[in-house]
Parts: structure tokens; sequence; C-alpha cells
């Protein structure tokens, strides 16, 4: 296989490297003007807060709140021989102790909510951490950083072909 400009050397995930050129989707590098290439990595960790976070807890702590209810007015109809729905029934009717009732799972299931949320940030970024693999060239312009890949073994496969092809 050859191209306009050599040999193909290297031809993966639209990364061409040829005897002359490093080909790359938004720039192509000429090989003798590269002088040195490095490979480097940083830890990416993904949204762990934000708005669908927010929702969720909120979802959550509603959620939460009613079966916490039922669970009370379910207690209270095994053991009192009150019905359940009369709890939320009363709430709608504006009944104090079912509006004091519904307050109380409210303000549990809240706390419920915060501690989970954080163990949910604290597990989201320690479980789901990756590495973004990059490519640094040094060129006479100075350094650039043309490609990035979550996959190591790319990118040293990229950096050793242009390694063994310098001019």
């Amino acid at each position: 296989m050859s191209e306009g400009s050599g040999k193909i050397l290297f031809n993966e995930k639209g990364i061409v490297i040829t005897e002359a050129l490093l080909k790359l989707p938004k720039q192509t590098i000429a090989l003798n003007g590269i002088t040195s290439v490095r490979r480097g990595s940083n830890p990416v960790y993904p949204q762990a807060s934000g708005k669908s976070l927010f929702l969720y807890v909120c979802f959550f702590t509603l959620l939460e709140g009613m079966l916490f209810l039922v669970m009370i007015g379910n207690f209270c109809f095994w053991t009192m021989g009150i019905n359940p729905f009369f709890v939320l029934r009363g709430i709608g009717a504006g009944n104090p102790e079912s509006l004091l009732n519904f307050g109380l799972a409210l303000f549990i299931t809240t706390i419920q909510a915060l501690i989970f949320r954080q163990i949910l940030v604290w597990w989201i970024s320690k479980r789901r951490r990756q590495w973004l693999h990059f490519l640094i060239i040094t060129t006479a312009s100075g350094e650039v950083r043309p490609l990035e890949d979550l996959d190591e073994t790319f990118i040293q496969r990229v950096a050793s072909t242009l390694e063994n092809n310098l001019h």
C-alpha cells in the first residue's frame, strides 16, 4: 500500500502515518519537522454533580417520603387498625397529625438523600476515573498536543511509529 506521500506505516482510527507525513483528522504534520515525540496522561472524572444529580436526589426524596408515609400507615394499620390511605387523605384535608407525619417523613428522607448524594458523588469519582492519554509533538514552532485518546496502547503505537521514523 502506498499513498502520494510515501508508504503507509500506520493507519488506525483516522490517523495515518506515512514515510513523510503525520495525517490527523484536523491537521497534517511533516515528519521531518518533528524534533521529539512524548506521551502523557491525565485522569479524567465524569460529571458527578449538576442538574441531573440534583433532580435525581429530589425525586428520591419525594418518593422515599411517600413510601415512608405508606410504611407508617401500614404499621398503624396492622397495629392499631388505621387505614394507611387515611394518612394521605388527611394531608389533603389539612389534618395536623397527618401533616406532622408528612413533615417528619420529608425531613428524614431529605437527610437520607443528602447522605446518599455524597456517597454517590464519592463513588462515581473513585469508581469511574479514567485516564486520558495524549501525544505531545515538538516542532520548530513549539509543542503541540494533536492527539488524545482513552486507549493507552493506541497512543503508544502512534508514538513508537513516529519515534522509529523521525528523520
